[in-house]
């Protein structure tokens, strides 16, 4: 066990759950594995593995397809009570599909927690191109428009604390991966109340993104749209789309005000 605090309380974290939580998190990587593969990744004694697993089975969050294991579809149940926590998912959803056909393009909203960045809506218009992200996947906040938009909006304790933990790891030569440029980035998108991802996640599409503050509940998101550079470029990037979506941006806000 190891101790420590939860704003002031004091508490003791159990490794029985730590281990547990360790052998989830790496079959979500995985998709599925066996006892000797989590073994052998995790550095955990097989019959240690098998226990896990076999209450993990019995409460019913993994499921075992001959000798592999998957996570089970109880956490699509859990991720729906989730997304129904956030207050105004009903609005934001509606906004992302709204946004998604008015530009034929990408539509996402994403929330910080634990340090990365959530994407809770998405909708791929008729144009849209397929990225990996995908409603509930986990991202570094620092390389998309959706992320940078969040941190701009965040204290600099927070968002220091964030990159401490999370680190700043390159996904294409166009990731900010230095600290200080970062700032310099966070505080240019405070000005222009704009964020944009340019190549910086993945090569060939480019971001266009707006922070969602509630003056009530505060910072609420941010939602953008994604595109092929092809299309998404000239005075369409640079002007008309970061309009758009501040539309959008600011219905979710007004609707935000009256919850």
């Amino acid at each position: 066990m190891h101790d420590g605090t939860d704003g002031g309380t004091p508490w003791r974290s159990v490794d029985a759950v730590k281990t547990s939580c360790t052998i989830l998190e790496e079959l979500y990587q995985l998709n599925e594995a066996g006892v000797t593969e989590l073994a052998e990744r995790l550095d955990i004694s097989k019959a240690g593995v098998h226990s896990h697993l076999a209450t993990l089975q019995e409460e019913e969050f993994v499921v075992k397809n001959g000798d592999k294991y998957q996570l089970s579809l109880r956490f699509l149940d859990f991720g729906e009570v989730a997304k129904r926590n956030i207050d105004v998912y009903d609005v934001v959803e509606t906004e992302v599909s709204k946004l998604s056909e008015r530009t034929g393009e990408v539509a996402q909203f994403m929330v910080e927690e634990h340090g990365w960045g959530i994407y809770i809506a998405k909708e791929r218009g008729e144009s849209g191109v397929r990225t990996a992200a995908y409603v509930g996947a986990r991202k570094h906040l620092h390389c998309t428009g959706v992320g940078k938009a969040i941190l701009a909006n965040l204290p600099r304790e927070r968002v220091d604390d964030i990159i401490d933990k999370r680190g700043l790891p390159p996904k294409t030569e166009n990731t900010i991966t230095d600290r200080e440029e970062l700032y310099e980035e966070l505080e240019s998108i405070r000005s222009a109340g704009v964020s944009v991802d340019d190549e910086e996640i993945l090569h060939g599409v480019r971001c266009v993104a707006v922070p969602v503050v509630s003056q009530r509940k505060g910072l609420l998101g941010a939602i953008s749209i994604s595109g092929p550079t092809s299309r998404l470029k000239g005075e369409y990037f640079d002007e008309e789309l970061p309009d758009i979506v501040s539309d959008s941006s600011n219905v979710i806000q007004i609707n935000a005000e009256q919850l």
